[in-house]
C-alpha cells in the first residue's frame, strides 16, 4: 500500500503540488507569527536586562552569603543585585535566602521575571493568548482550503478505490494507504514550511529593523521560542490531519459495483437540448453541488477576508486623517527665558524655509458670557504670544473626549470681544481673527484662546516667559545638528520635538501593520487561488465526455463558452450569497469597536467593494473554465467521447 501511495504522488504532480504548496504556504504564514513573537520577547528580555541586569535586588545584610545556585552577585548602595543560575528559582531561592539572613527590602526584577512566565503581571502568557487567537483565526481561514484540496484529491481517487475493493482490500488497509499520503504531505509540508518562514522572518525583522530603529533603540533579531513555534505546530498538524481524514468518512459508500454502472453524466441529455445554453449552468450545478462545495468556501472566504482587510484598514486611515493632525513645521523648540535669544540663531543654523520664533506664557482670564457664542466658560485659559496684532484668534479646533469617546470639536469662541483682563491688566483695542500663524494649528485647543500682543503690552503682562520656535527645515540630520547647536551655545533648560521624526515613525508603524494585513490575505488568498482553479480543472476534466458529446451534437465551442458563463454566474452567486451576512457582521463589528474610541462617519457596508470582489471571483472562476476546456481541445472528439471507466 506504501508504494501504491508514492507511485500515485508522482503519477499525480499536479495535484500532489497543489496540496503542498497549501500547507507549506499555511505552515509559514502560521510559523511566521510564533518567529516574530519569539523575536520580540527575545527583543524585550534583552532590553529590559540590560536597564536591569538582575533578578532580584535585596537591602539587607546579606554577609558570608553563597549558594551554588546564585550566578552572580552585586553589591552597591547598600543593596545586593542578584542573579539565579535558572531565573524560574527566583522566588524560591529568595524566600530561602531570607530565612537564612536579613532582608530589610526584597525587589524583583518583575518585567523581566514576567517575560519568562513567572509571577502575577505574566507577559508570557498575553502572548501565548494573542499568538493562539492570531492563529485560530489563520487556521480557519486555511483549513477549508487545504481541507478542499484533500478532497478533490480523494474524488479522483474513487474509481482507483473502488477497483481495490474489487481486488479484497479491506476498508482499513485503505484508511491506512490515504492516511499515510496525509502523512507524507503533513511532514514534507511544515518542513519546507518552516523553513520558509525562517527565511521570511528575517526579512520583516530587518524590515521593522529599517523602519522602527528610532524607536527600537537596538536591533531585533530573530530567535527561536519552544512554546511560541509549538502552538503554530499543532494548529498545522490539526489542519493536515482532519483535511486528511474527513474525506475517508464516505470510503464506505463506495461500492464494487458503481465500477460497472453507465457514467451518471449522460442524464445531462434528459434536459430538452433546446434550452441548454440557459439552463446548462443551473442544470450542472444542481447535479454537481458536492463537488462545487469546496468552490463556494473558496469564494465565501476571499469574500470575506478581502472585505475584513480592506475595511479594516480603510477605518485606520479614515480614522488617522481626521484625528491625526500633521503640523506644517518639523521642530518644535522649547526654552527658557535666558536662551530665547538664541532661538533665530537655531533657525538659521537649519536653513529653515518657514519659522516663528515667539515668547508665551499662561494666565487665567475672566470674560463675560455675552462674549461667548458658544460654551461659556467662567475661567478661560489664555496663551499670550508677543506675535503681535493684539489679536484673539478666534477659533477652537480639537479632539477632546466626550462620554468616552474621541470627538473632534471646530468652532468660534466668541461673538465679539473688544477688551480683556489679564492679572489686572485691562487691554483693549482687541480684534478677533480667523488668522493663524504658522505653526499654531496645533495650539487651536478647547478651553483655550491665544492671544497674539505687540511686544511692549505683552511685556506688561508676561514678565516671566518662555521661549518658542517652529521651525520648517529640509535638512536630514535634524537631530544632530539641533544638538551640536545646544552644545556649542550653552542652552540650558531646553527640550525640543523632531516632529518630522515622530511622523515618519508612526507612519512606519501604519506600513508594518498594513503590510502584514496584507500578506496575510494575499498568502490566504493565493491558496485560495490555486484550490480554484484545481477544482474548476478537476471538474471540467471529469466532464470531457459530456463536452464532447455537446459538440457532436453541432453546439460550437462559442455556446459551450456561454454555458460556462452562466454556471460561472451561479457558483460566484451562491459564494457571495453566503459571504454576504458574514461580511456585514464583520463591518458592523468594526464599526462599532472603532466607534466605542472615535466618533467618524465610516461606511457600515460598501456596496461598491462586494460588488468589485464578486466580479474578481467570477472573472477567477470562469477563466479556470475557459482554460480547462480548452485543454481538452488537445484530444480527439472520439477519445473524449469514450467511456472512460476502468
Amino acid at each position: 500500500m506504501i508504494k501504491v501511495s508514492l507511485s500515485y504522488l508522482r503519477k499525480n504532480s499536479k495535484q500532489t503540488f497543489t496540496i503542498l504548496f497549501g500547507i507549506i504556504f499555511a505552515s509559514m504564514v502560521l510559523f511566521c507569527v510564533g518567529i516574530l513573537f519569539s523575536s520580540f520577547r527575545e527583543y524585550l528580555i534583552l532590553k529590559v536586562a540590560k536597564e536591569n541586569d538582575f533578578h532580584v535586588k535585596i537591602k539587607g545584610n546579606l554577609n558570608g552569603l553563597y549558594d551554588k545556585n546564585i550566578k552572580s552577585i552585586k553589591y552597591l548602595d547598600s543593596t545586593y543585585f542578584i542573579k539565579f543560575e535558572n531565573i524560574y528559582n527566583t522566588y524560591d531561592l529568595t524566600d530561602k535566602i531570607c530565612e537564612e539572613k536579613e532582608c530589610l527590602e526584597v525587589i524583583y526584577n518583575s518585567k523581566l521575571l514576567s517575560l519568562y512566565g513567572i509571577g502575577k503581571n505574566n507577559y508570557l502568557d498575553l502572548f501565548k493568548e494573542l499568538i493562539f487567537i492570531i492563529v485560530f483565526i489563520l487556521a480557519i481561514s486555511v483549513f477549508f482550503i487545504i481541507y478542499n484540496s484533500f478532497q478533490i484529491s480523494f474524488s479522483k481517487k474513487r474509481k482507483d478505490i473502488i477497483l481495490f475493493k474489487a481486488m479484497g482490500a479491506l476498508n482499513g488497509q485503505l484508511y491506512k494507504m490515504l492516511l499515510f499520503e496525509g502523512l507524507i504531505y503533513m511532514v514534507f509540508g511544515i518542513f519546507l514550511g518552516f523553513g520558509l518562514s525562517i527565511f521570511i522572518s528575517y526579512g520583516i525583522i530587518g524590515l521593522i529593523n529599517n523602519l522602527l530603529s528610532e524607536v527600537l533603540g537596538s536591533n531585533m533579531g530573530v530567535y527561536l521560542y519552544g512554546p511560541f513555534i509549538f502552538i503554530p505546530l499543532i494548529f498545522i498538524i490539526l489542519i493536515v490531519f482532519l483535511s486528511a481524514l474527513l474525506p475517508l468518512f464516505r470510503l464506505k459508500k463506495y461500492k464494487v459495483m458503481e465500477l460497472f454502472r453507465f457514467n451518471r453524466e449522460n442524464n445531462f441529455f434528459k434536459s430538452r437540448f433546446k434550452n441548454v445554453i440557459l439552463n446548462f449552468g443551473l442544470i450542472n450545478y444542481m447535479r454537481n453541488k458536492k463537488k462545487y462545495k469546496g468552490l463556494i468556501i473558496c469564494i465565501f472566504i476571499i469574500m470575506l477576508l478581502f472585505n475584513f482587510f480592506y475595511r479594516l484598514t480603510d477605518y485606520t486611515v479614515k480614522i488617522m486623517n481626521e484625528y491625526v493632525y500633521i503640523p506644517s513645521y518639523d521642530l518644535k523648540v522649547i526654552s527658557d527665558m535666558s536662551d530665547y535669544s538664541k532661538l533665530e540663531g537655531l533657525a538659521k543654523n537649519l536653513s529653515s524655509s518657514k519659522e516663528t520664533i515667539y515668547r508665551s506664557c499662561s494666565k487665567l482670564v475672566y470674560i463675560p458670557k455675552e462674549n461667548y457664542n458658544r460654551g461659556y466658560k467662567e475661567n478661560m485659559t489664555v496663551l499670550v504670544t508677543d506675535i503681535g496684532g493684539n489679536e484673539v484668534i478666534n477659533l477652537t479646533d480639537d479632539i477632546v473626549s466626550k462620554n468616552d469617546k474621541m470627538v473632534k470639536v471646530d468652532y468660534k469662541i466668541f461673538n465679539s470681544l473688544d477688551k480683556i483682563n489679564i492679572s489686572n491688566n485691562v487691554i483693549d483695542g482687541i480684534s478677533l481673527t480667523d488668522k493663524i500663524p504658522f505653526g499654531f494649528e496645533t495650539e487651536l485647543l478647547e478651553g483655550r484662546i491665544i492671544l497674539n500682543l505687540d511686544k511692549d503690552k505683552f511685556d506688561l503682562v508676561c514678565p516671566v516667559y518662555e521661549g518658542g520656535a517652529l521651525i520648517k527645515s529640509d535638512e536630514n540630520n535634524i537631530d544632530n545638528k539641533v544638538l551640536k547647536y545646544f552644545k556649542e551655545n550653552n542652552f540650558g533648560n531646553v527640550s525640543y520635538v523632531n516632529i518630522k521624526k515622530v511622523y515618519e515613525i508612526m507612519d512606519n508603524l501604519v506600513l508594518l501593520i498594513k503590510l502584514f494585513m496584507y500578506f496575510s490575505c494575499f498568502i490566504v488568498s493565493l491558496i485560495s487561488v490555486l484550490t480554484i482553479f484545481n477544482i474548476v480543472s478537476t471538474n471540467v476534466k471529469l466532464r470531457k465526455r459530456e463536452f464532447a458529446s455537446l459538440k457532436a451534437f453541432g453546439l460550437e465551442n462559442f455556446k459551450i463558452n456561454l454555458c460556462l458563463f452562466f454556471e460561472s454566474l451561479i457558483i460566484t452567486g451562491k459564494g457571495a450569497l453566503y459571504s454576504f451576512p458574514f461580511i456585514l457582521l464583520v463591518s458592523n463589528f468594526l464599526y462599532k469597536n472603532l466607534g466605542m474610541f472615535f466618533e467618524v462617519n465610516l461606511k457600515i457596508f460598501d456596496i461598491g467593494l462586494f460588488v468589485l470582489n464578486f466580479i474578481i471571483c467570477f472573472l477567477l472562476i470562469y477563466i479556470c473554465m475557459i482554460f480547462s476546456h480548452l485543454s481538452l481541445y488537445k484530444n480527439e472528439l472520439i477519445y473524449n467521447i469514450k467511456c472512460d471507466n476502468v
